[in-house]
């Protein structure tokens, strides 16, 4: 792909959110002259279509976070750290979450402009950094549907009987499915999309409010419950981090578990951190909401809000649900799934799953089943949304003229559709699950690239936001203007315990990207035996730790090489406080008591 010398003024970078759309429009018929006219449609206009309501941002985000991460990965992380050591997991990546959303509603109420994490990174440090941040968003996102989509396959191995699992023809089958579905749901436009995202939420609110019903129901003897494994209540954390996993038939005593382990408190703090690297990748997907800035229909009023309160729901969620999953899944259960383990079993990993096959209620798990591949999918439906948008943001600030004229276009209904059709190509990669069922490799690689991916997009984000704050300190100081004015907290937000919650995520993000990696580098250094699984599947858990953050580094100094960017100064950071654009944004009316609950379910209905 090549790419223009991007813009280097900060008070150009939003430029393309003001534009007249006539005039392009004019200057792409002259362009297209000659073309089919159902082509020449599809790079009709240069803008996106300002319809998302505040329902629909926080339904996008919501549906993005809750994937497949709460209702099967949580029992990897039972498995690695015991139930106690999952819930922590979640808790801690949920601050780490929780910190960054701050720091970037902050952000999205000053600029709520289309590519606003691209914006950020670009404007307050340098637009090297704000090229990278793009590239490797987009690529990450598009991976992370492919990611998803296989998931969802695997997750269907659990309808067929007694672990056999289906045929590589059926998986295919189910995954050519998934592409078509995920591709025709992006095209609908914008409006419909967003309705369908809020019907989503809705029915994964649902689930997990059923699932902790069920939780508890079988830890009070509802179906007859009988612990497959020794009782959680003894047990809350494991002795040790071992790496081939814990099954039924191990005793936890000193003096026969393995010797390929870390034994005492440090294999339970190692456990534990590593179960918070591989929890974030559940937990993410709160920034979802700043990617939506170019289609909400009241940015400078919704976006803030959406973001500052939309990530406490999945995270309570996913800290609550993996709780009351604990306390009926031991961490010795032989169902768990074992990353690094030579042999898993071929039954569901899903603690829930297991939960309810000690009991005798059979009709559950295959409908919870079912529900978990549906979570999979609409969550990397809502990955190929935001990197259609991300790539289409990208092509308009960073694009040469024929990239601009295509993957920085919309259709009639102002729809993307280009960047939709690209990025959906790599939703074929999901094939790759099909190439290993023992140890669910290429999904394993995959995510822990978008893991380590984010993490670097999160570090970049909270140095802005330090950059940013630095700037209107240098305002207050010269008496021009001041983050504690009554005039900025009517217009923006202005998030509290900062720079302290943005210092935090920086630190966090940078230690999660440094040691996502360790444990297959710990078992290439000490020689895995046949427990463990081979040593190529262990180098590829280092290259799809590492080579995210590698490629972002590399985009950075290749951009800065070639186009002489420099690090912007503070002193030019005047202008890029102030849109007037935004200023007369009108303020819908808020209803209480009866009628704002008509309104809510006829906003879920229409």
């Amino acid at each position: 792909m090549a790419f223009s010398n991007g813009p280097t003024k900060t008070t150009t970078l939003h430029a393309f959110e003001v534009q007249s759309d006539s005039a392009s429009s004019t200057s792409s018929t002259r362009r297209t002259s000659g073309v089919p006219g159902y082509i020449a449609r599809l790079f009709e206009h240069n803008r996106l279509d300002r319809k998302l309501k505040r329902h629909h941002i926080t339904s996008i985000a919501f549906s993005g976070t809750i994937g497949i991460g709460l209702f099967v990965t949580s029992g990897e992380l039972i498995g690695i750290s015991g139930s106690a050591g999952c819930v922590v997991a979640f808790a801690v990546a949920g601050l780490v979450i929780i910190c960054v959303m701050r720091t970037l509603a902050e952000l999205v109420s000053v600029r709520p402009l289309s590519g606003a994490l691209i914006d950020y990174p670009h404007t307050f440090i340098d637009p090297a950094l704000g090229f990278a941040v793009g590239i490797m968003y987009w690529f990450a996102q598009c991976l992370c549907m492919a990611t998803l989509t296989a998931a969802a396959a695997r997750v269907a191995d659990d309808f067929v009987p007694s672990g056999q699992g289906l045929t590589s023809g059926q998986k295919a089958g189910i995954l050519g499915g998934l592409f078509v579905i995920t591709l025709l749901s992006n095209a609908l436009g914008v409006k419909i999309y967003g309705r369908l995202e809020r019907v989503v939420k809705w029915l994964k609110i649902m689930l997990i409010i059923a699932l902790c019903v069920i939780m508890i129901m079988i830890n009070v003897g509802v179906g007859g419950h009988t612990f497959g494994t020794t009782n959680y209540t003894q047990n809350a954390l494991v002795p040790s981090l071992r790496w081939e996993g814990f099954n039924g038939s191990s005793s936890i005593s000193p003096s026969t578990t393995s010797e390929f382990e870390i034994p005492g408190d440090s294999g339970r703090f190692l456990a534990v951190w590593t179960c918070i690297t591989l929890a974030m990748f559940a937990c993410m997907g709160g920034d979802y909401v700043v990617v939506t800035a170019g289609e909400a229909e009241f940015p400078r009023r919704d976006l803030p809000i959406a973001a500052r309160f939309m990530y406490l729901v999945p995270i309570g969620c996913y800290i609550l649900a993996s709780f009351l999953a604990g306390f009926n899944v031991n961490y010795m259960d032989p169902h768990l799934f074992h990353p690094w383990a030579s042999t898993n079993s071929p039954t569901s990993y899903s603690p829930f799953i297991i939960a309810l096959q000690y009991t005798s209620i059979k009709v559950l798990p295959t409908f919870l089943n079912g529900c978990f591949l549906f979570s999979a999918y609409t969550t990397g439906n809502t990955c190929l949304y935001i990197s259609s948008r991300t790539l289409f943001a990208i092509s308009q600030l960073y694009g040469n003229n024929f990239i601009k004229d295509t993957l920085g276009k919309t259709n009639s209904g102002h729809t993307p559709m280009a960047a939709i059709i690209l990025c959906s190509l790599f939703g074929f990669l999901a094939f790759l699950g099909l190439a290993d069922t023992t140890y669910n490799q290429p999904i394993l690689t995959l995510s822990a690239f978008f893991t380590g991916t984010i993490a670097c997009i999160y570090a970049s984000e909270c140095l802005a936001f330090l950059r940013f704050k630095a700037g209107l300190k240098r305002l207050e100081t010269n008496e021009i203007f001041s983050r504690d004015e009554p005039l900025y907290r009517r217009q923006h937000y202005r998030a509290h315990w900062q720079p302290l919650c943005a210092i935090f995520g920086l630190v966090a993000c940078v230690l999660i990207v440094l040691f996502s990696g360790w444990p297959a580098i710990y078992l290439l250094h000490t020689g895995a035996p046949a427990t463990i699984k081979p040593t190529s599947y262990l180098i590829a858990d280092v290259v799809g730790a590492y080579v995210g953050p590698v490629l972002f580094v590399l985009l950075y100094v290749v951009y800065k090489l070639i186009y002489k960017t420099k690090l912007q100064s503070v002193r030019d950071f005047e202008n890029a406080y102030f849109l007037p654009e935004f200023d007369d944004e009108p303020h819908g009316e808020v209803r209480r008591g009866w009628r704002g609950v008509r309104d809510e379910v006829w906003s879920l209905l229409k």
